[in-house]
Order: C-alpha cells, then sequence, then structure tokens
C-alpha cells in the first residue's frame, strides 16, 4: 500500500467509530428520556401553527405514507379530545441539539380533523398499522414504538387509541 491511502483507511475507520458511538449514545439517551418530544413537538406548533392552543394538546409520532408517490414521512399527530392536526416533520435527535422541523419535501403539510368527523378506526391484522376513516378516506398510519428522539411511546398511543375510541363512541351516540 503507498503512504497516501493509509491516512485515508484511518480517518474511514475514526469516522465510522464516532458515527457508531453517536448513534448508540443518541439511543441511550432517548432511552431513558421521557417528554423532551413532546415539549419539542409543542415548541414546533407553536412556532410553525400559532393559531393551534396548545395548552391541552397531547403529541405522538407515526409513519405515514400520504404522498402521491406512497414515500413514508413521520406524521406528527397533535390532538386533544375535539381536534386532530397530523404535520409532517422531521425529528432531529441531536443530544443537546433536539429539535422538530417540517418536511420540505413532503407532499403535504398539515391536515386537520374534528374528533367528530371519525367515522370507523381500528387496527390492520398484524397490528402494525393504526387505519381510521374520515369522511370516506381512509387514513393508514404505522405504529412506531419509538418516537423519533428514541423515546418509548407506548402510554402516548394508549392515550392517543383511548381518545379515538372516545371519540367514536361519542359520535356514534349523537348519530354523527
Amino acid at each position: 500500500m503507498s503512504q497516501s491511502i493509509i491516512p485515508f483507511i484511518f480517518m474511514f475507520v475514526a469516522m465510522a467509530v464516532i458515527a457508531f458511538s453517536l448513534m448508540l449514545y443518541v439511543y441511550r439517551k432517548g432511552k431513558n428520556s421521557k417528554g423532551v418530544y413532546t415539549a419539542k413537538a409543542l415548541e414546533f406548533i407553536a412556532k410553525k401553527y400559532p393559531s393551534i392552543d396548545t395548552s391541552n394538546i397531547k403529541c405522538v409520532e407515526f409513519w405515514s405514507s400520504m404522498g402521491i408517490m406512497g414515500n413514508a414521512d413521520v406524521a406528527l399527530v397533535a390532538y386533544n379530545d375535539d381536534d386532530m392536526y397530523m404535520m409532517s416533520v422531521i425529528p432531529r435527535s441531536i443530544p443537546g441539539f433536539y429539535r422538530i422541523v417540517p418536511n420540505e419535501e413532503s407532499e403535504w403539510d398539515m391536515f386537520y380533523y374534528p374528533m367528530s368527523s371519525i367515522e370507523q378506526a381500528g387496527f390492520d391484522e398484524k397490528q402494525k398499522n393504526f387505519i381510521f376513516t374520515i369522511n370516506g378516506k381512509s387514513i393508514k398510519l404505522k405504529i412506531r414504538k419509538m418516537n423519533g428522539f428514541q423515546e418509548d411511546q407506548q402510554a402516548e398511543l394508549h392515550d392517543f387509541f383511548t381518545t379515538i375510541s372516545q371519540a367514536l363512541q361519542k359520535n356514534k351516540a349523537l348519530n354523527v
């Protein structure tokens, strides 16, 4: 081997070790943290959509294929008992610099759905996707156990599904 290639090999190995270490650090940091994603999501919503009242909003993250080409986008779902907002976002999970930014490459930006417009909701046969129908249109969301900051979001998912179930019961009682 020539002397000129050895520094490049050394730099490549060093960068691979640093990248792997950073990925491991982000995973462990996210696994041990709780609520950072929701705080950054609410900060993002307040900045990008100031008309949304964030005082009683809860957030959960899914994968969504709402685009024309069927590409999967990260969907931030912000909801309360009356409203549901779906936004295409990109979570930036660098420890100390956590943030959520809009997905500029997505074919959709934000959708608003009143909870009273949900007609049906349920899971697919493998329980990996949550599908609900609003005004005759089916929306399929892939369930993620970890959000973009590697935080466990099982409690948030349970709360979201409970809220959807309560909205369906209320809609059936009102014959909406």
